[in-house]
Parts: structure tokens; sequence; C-alpha cells
């Protein structure tokens, strides 16, 4: 027998378990040796990832195969989800790079066996059957139950939206949303106004250079190299995976040649086409592999159930290799071996899920991107709220936890897929409303995803009758883990593929995880010790109840603490696939499947700028009024107000003068800025006062006090008019008494007498008009 480690993926939904066989084989001339499954992490959102990788006896069992390092090494590096801790970055690296199973004791043996060594490509196919991804909808929670912001009678409280657009936008949406939606709260005025992106942007993830994302308006979300396969068949291939940017799943698969970039072969993915296979493959490969691609649904179940299709990617073995599953001397080993070993490839990207991008891996698979919005909200909090605090000046600091009784006033949102890369649109500045919180930086940018339901589980891992369910706990994506296996007596109850898990056993129950953790605490429910199916062992030993079994952390050299369960084989291919004889020759107490209790989502968190309701300032404008010459009436002299602004809408007022004032309505003003108006006096139609042409000027300065409170500052100054003063604001009249003029003039009349009224005489002014 020879040393087997093997990675696959079981698209369920997330990450890995990992399969251990432990025991002694003899080959040739007797030697021990080990054989180990081992299966590494998968992907936390969308699938399970386990590794066949068979390796030469000469490499020892506890020596990992390096992986290639210079995956990148030069152009753009695909972009990674930052994991919190070393362990779970690790988690997402090759899986060569996980140490190999401890070595089996030589007191132990085990005979060679055609169907035992046979696992390896059993393994490495596509498990349709029990790798869909499972989604079921939250289930009923007691009324008493804290319900998340986002349950709809929870949700932030929005009145009489208006300006509310969801527009499709054009040009290459690699680098543009597909659709912008907007909203304004009824009557509020906002800048930048809220069609402005404010600096809200999408893109698609690079792609390193070497590789090359599909040409135009189409999203590429998957390529991977073929790494080991060109190594040995002297080819330099790599496939790429894109579809449209719109709902539908079809996706076309492409193999490219990395040295001319030409399309060497197409196929073409959806929910009926199969399995596609690229012959291209199989003759650079003299028929010993060939690349393949499957379409799987990803069914959700139950009501309220959610799809979540992906792509398999994988290699069909040649009956020619699998026919030296019993090899008859050490080149028909070494060639099993190397061919088996070629199947390693390299996620150069997975979009959905970039924690694994540059990941090692036999078998993988990719979430088909959906249409997400990816929204930035602008919020009024409740002052009512236990959080709210109404002296607080820092507006960087996260204290605020929002109770579902907050206000929208605005929303800018952006319609992407999946795993594009967003900047969310930034503050704003709303007339009457001061920024309270700035939206938390890790919020601001990121990998587009979906926000996370509460009570939604979901199965990410599923192997021989072991299912491991995952259920959200919080809105930023937080899990709790659960370990199930099939109970060996009722497994008339088998339900492969679902969420079912009557007539399983709870192993494992952690408490809640945070997303890109994984557990490091003792668990809040642990099954142990379990029992095997009735057998007699060689010695002829009859255990008709079974033979107990622990179960516990793997702890292992190798397997970080706590964050790994090693669920044992209990026969009838419950816990490991391997066959009952190992249960005959004492092997299945070192055999078993290692399951990962951790959560690879990537955290959602809500882009959210909080407001407070500012109290306006008030200003009210007034002038003084004095007449020389005679009492001062209250109304008989009129004023104007009129603000300097080329709006359509400018405020303007006339009062008349009372109590030697002429005093204006109240000025309110609820946003920081420098506001100017004229006050000037309209001139009457008594003749006999001399009314002043002085304009007035009045600026209010607005600003904000280290509170974050509105203050005015108020300055009059002068132009033209009687003005005394730069800053004069009395405006000055005066009366003109008239005056009384007599002419006397004389008449003569030459060469008789004058007589009394025979003449008649006329006065007329400079203008030659009539006075009297």
């Amino acid at each position: 027998m020879f040393n087997r480690r093997q990675r696959f993926s079981l698209r369920k939904y997330s990450v890995g378990v990992c399969s251990v066989l432990l025991g002694t084989a003899l080959f040739a001339v007797g030697a021990p040796t080990v054989a180990a499954d081992e299966a590494g992490a998968s992907t936390d959102t969308s699938k399970e990832v386990a590794s066949v990788q068979p390796e030469p006896t000469q490499v020892a069992q506890d020596t990992a195969i390096v992986a290639p390092t210079e995956t990148y090494a030069e152009g753009a590096t695909a972009p990674k989800v930052e994991l919190p801790n070393p362990a779970l970055a690790a988690e997402a690296k090759a899986a060569t790079e996980t140490p190999a199973a401890p070595e089996a004791k030589p007191a132990v043996e085990a005979t060679p066996k055609a169907e035992v060594a046979a696992k390896p490509e059993v393994a490495t196919k596509p498990e349709v059957a029990e790798g869909e991804a499972k989604l079921a909808a939250p289930e009923v929670k007691p009324a008493a139950e804290a319900k998340p912001a986002s349950h709809e009678s929870n949700k932030p409280r929005v009145r009489n939206r208006r300006a509310v657009t969801n527009e499709a936008v054009t040009g290459d949406h690699n680098s543009n949303p597909v659709a912008v939606s907007t909203y304004l709260k009824d009557g509020e005025k906002v800048t930048p106004e809220i069609k402005d992106a404010n600096g809200a942007t999408v893109s698609s993830q690079p792609v390193p250079a070497g590789y090359a994302r599909k040409e135009g308006d189409v999203y590429t979300y998957s390529i991977i190299d073929l790494t080991r396969f060109n190594e040995r068949y002297n080819t330099n291939y790599y496939t790429r995976a894109y579809k449209r940017f719109d709902d539908s799943t079809e996706t076309t698969v492409e193999l490219i040649d990395k040295t001319t970039g030409n399309v060497v072969e197409t196929r073409t993915l959806s929910a009926s086409s199969g399995i596609q296979k690229f012959t291209t493959t199989t003759a650079a490969s003299n028929g010993q592999l060939t690349v393949k691609y499957d379409y799987d649904k990803g069914l959700g179940a139950g009501a309220g159930k959610t799809d979540e299709p992906f792509i398999q990617f994988g290699y069909e073995v040649g009956a020619s290799i699998q026919a030296l599953v019993n090899p008859k001397n050490e080149a028909e080993q070494k060639l099993y071996q190397d061919v088996y070993n070629a199947r390693t490839s390299t996620d150069i990207i997975n979009v959905v899920e970039p924690a694994y991008n540059g990941r090692t891996i036999t078998d993988s698979n990719a979430k088909i991107p959906k249409f997400v919005e990816k929204p930035t909200y602008y919020r009024v909090v409740d002052k009512n709220n236990a959080t709210f605090n109404a002296n607080k000046t820092d507006v960087t600091v996260q204290d605020y936890v929002p109770n579902g009784n907050e206000v929208d006033l605005a929303k800018y949102a952006t319609k992407a897929m999946e795993g594009q890369h967003f900047t969310a649109s930034g503050e704003r500045q709303f007339d009457g409303y001061k920024l309270y919180q700035t939206a938390n930086p890790d919020s601001t940018t990121g990998f587009v995803s979906r926000p996370y339901v509460v009570g939604t589980k979901f199965m990410d891992a599923e192997r021989a009758g072991i299912k491991r369910i995952k259920e959200i706990v919080g809105e930023d994506g937080s899990v709790v883990v659960r370990v199930y296996l099939l109970d060996p007596k009722q497994q008339s109850k088998r339900s492969d593929g679902t969420l079912e898990t009557d007539g399983y056993m709870l192993l494992a129950e952690t408490k809640p995880i945070k997303p890109g953790d994984y557990n490091k605490q003792e668990l809040a429910v642990k099954k142990s010790p379990l029992h095997t199916i009735p057998f007699t062992d060689s010695k002829g030993v009859n255990y008709p109840d079974g033979k107990e079994v622990s179960f516990d952390f793997q702890t292992a050299a190798g397997y970080t603490p706590k964050k790994t369960v090693f669920v044992p084989f209990l026969g009838d291919n419950i816990g490991h696939l391997s066959p009952n004889s190992q249960l005959t020759n004492g092997a299945y107490v070192q055999i078993g499947t290692n399951v990962d209790l951790l959560n690879s989502l990537t955290p959602y968190k809500p882009t959210v700028y909080y407001y407070v309701k500012q109290e306006p300032v008030e200003v009210t404008p007034e002038v003084e009024k004095q007449l020389e010459g005679r009492v001062l009436v209250d109304g008989e002299f009129t004023f104007k107000l009129t603000e300097k602004s080329s709006s359509p809408d400018k405020h303007e007022e006339t009062v008349t003068n009372k109590d030697g004032k002429a005093t204006f309505s109240k000025l309110t003003f609820n946003k920081v800025g420098t506001y100017t108006y004229t006050i000037t006096e309209t001139p009457g139609s008594d003749a006999n006062v001399e009314y002043d042409a002085m304009t007035v000027t009045m600026t209010v300065k607005v600003t904000e006090n280290a509170q974050g409170d509105l203050q005015a500052t108020v300055k009059y100054s002068a132009e033209g008019g009687f003005k005394s003063s730069d800053e004069d604001k009395i405006f000055n009249n005066y009366v003109v008494a008239p005056v009384k003029t007599k002419f006397d003039f004389s008449k003569k009349l030459a060469g008789r007498e004058l007589k009394d009224g025979e003449f008649n005489f006329v006065l007329k002014d400079s203008r030659g008009q009539e006075v009297e």
C-alpha cells in the first residue's frame, strides 16, 4: 500500500472536513507504511474542501509537500480577505501545508484491499448528492427574543421618502455598478445631492499578471491554474469561468493557453448541461487526466429556501491509471502517485470567497455570483437609545448601537456582483442635522457580500454520514457550528444532501464564532463515547453492541488546539469511507474524519452614517429710523430686506417703522454657512421729506461650537445715503418746510392813463409751466 493524501471539494457552503485513515499495509517485502486521507479547508461560505494527493513511499508520513511559493511572481496580487489569526489564515493556504497524519504503530496490520485503495478516485468525484448547499428558512423564535435590526418590525423608520431613484448604469460593469438607487426623505436638503456618488465605486477584483479576465462586459469569477498538470505534461493551461452581469447562472468556462493567451476549448455550464469535459487535456496527458466541470443547483431546503448554485472543477482519472490501484511494482506505484499528484491546481481568483485566492486544491468549486445591493445609509439617531451621548464630540468613536428606532434620512446604493470590490458613498451634510457618528471604517470598503439573516441554517460539509451544519446567530455572520453523525442503529434514516438530522447524533456544538475566526473554547455540547456497528474481530471475538470509541478534539501534532474534532470510523461508511474489514483487523482505532470548527464567512457590516437633529439658530434683522424736522409717526416709513441669492425663492420682506425701529421677522438658520442680506428704505410720496438712500448690508455667519451646536454672528455695514460711519444702521430723514415768496411788480403805460384791470399777468417756472 502507498501513501495517499487527497484534497477535494464537497460543495456545501463552507470549510473542510479532514478524513484520516491510519493503518498499516504491507507492500513488496512487507515494509510497514501508512495510508492517510486528509481533507483541507474549503470556503466557509460555499464549499467543502478535501484533498487526495498520492505521494511516493520515500516521503515520510509526517512531511508535507510544499506547494509553489511564487504563485504571483509579478503583476497584481489577487486580493485576499484578512483572517484574524495565523491558524485560520493557514487554513486558506495550500492543502499540502497541512501536516500528514501521525504514523501508525507497526504492531497494527491491515491487509491491502482493492476497495480501500480505490477510495482516492471515489473521493475526488464531485459528490452531487452530498455536495449541495442547503439553506433553511430561519426558525420561528419566541416572541420575547430580541430581533436583529434588519427584521421587518425592527428596521429604521422611513418617513415620506422622496427623490427615489433606481437607474441602470451603462458601460463596462467591471468598473461600474450595474445600477444605482437612491432616496431622500421628504423635505430634507443634502449636500452633495443624493444622486452624487460621493466617492462610491465598484470594480472587479484584479487578475494577477499572466492571467486575464474575459474581455468585454462579462464577469470573470473563477480562474484556476492547472499547476501540477502543467508541470507533468509540459503544458501551460488555466481555466476561466465567467457570466453575464445579470441574474442568470449560465456560465462559460474556457481553457486558456497561458503562453499565447489563446482560448483552447470552451464549454457552457447550466442547470441542464451535465458534466463537461475538456478533451484537450485528455490528449495532452495521453489519456491519464481530463479536466471536467459540472453545474450544481445547490438547492435550498424548506420554506423561504435560498438556492446557492455553484460550478465544480475536477479531474477524471484515466482507466489505465485507475487500474494501477494495486501496483505490481514500484514503477506502477510511482506512475499512479504521479498522476494523482498532477491533479493539484491553484485557485488564482475565487471572487465570492476571496479568502481562498491562491490556495492549492485538487477539486475546487466556485459559487455563481449573485446581484447584491451595497447601500450607504444616512440615519438619525434615537435620542432615547441608551448608547446615545448628548455630549459626544468625537464622531469617529463607534459607541452608538442602533436599536431599530433610527430614522432614515437618505440612502445611496450601488448594485453589483458578489465578490466585486466596493467603496461606499461618503459623508454628506444635511440641513438641520449634524454628524453624530461616522461610518465604521471597516464598512466603507471591501468585497460585496450579502447580509446575513439570523436563524438561517446551512450545511457546508457532508461526508461519510457526517453533517456539519451552521446556524447564523449574528447579523455580522457569526455562527454556531454543529457536527452530526449518522447513528449506526438508525441507518434507515440516512438523509444525505439535506438539513434533516433525524436519526443523527449531535456530536459537537460550538459557542458563537465570529466571521474569519475558529473555535477556541470548550464545546457547548460534546457526545462521547460512541459505538461502532456490531462486528467480530480477527481473533473471533464478537461485539454484538459494537465497540466503544471516543470522540474529541484532534490533538495530533500540526493541528490548532480546539479548532478540529476527530470523528471516528464506526463502520458502514459512517465516520469514514473505509471498508468494514478495518473493524475486523483492528485498524479502525486510527481511522476517522477531521472536521474543522471554523467560520470563514466574509463579515457583513452595513455602512451607516448617524446624524442628530440640530437646534437651529435665529437672527432678527433690525435697523433704526430717525426723522428731523417733526415728530416720527409709526408706520409712515417702509423698509425692505432682500437676501443676496440667485435662487428664485430667495427671502424678501417689507416692514414699516415702529418705535423708531424697523424690525423684520426672525431668520432661522439650520446649516453652517455665510448668509447676506440688504436693507433699504423705500422712498415715500411726501415732497416735504428727504429720504435716506443708504443701503445696509447684514452678514450672518453661522458656525458650530465645540459641542456641534450652531451659533451665529451678525455684522452690519453701510454704503451711500446719509451714512455716518461704515457700521451705520440708522436711516435719517429730513423734513423740508415750505417757503412763501411775495412777488411785487409794477405796470407803466406811456401815451395815456393806465386803467385798473386793463392788463393780466401770469407767473411761470423755469420750465415754462404756469405757476399763478
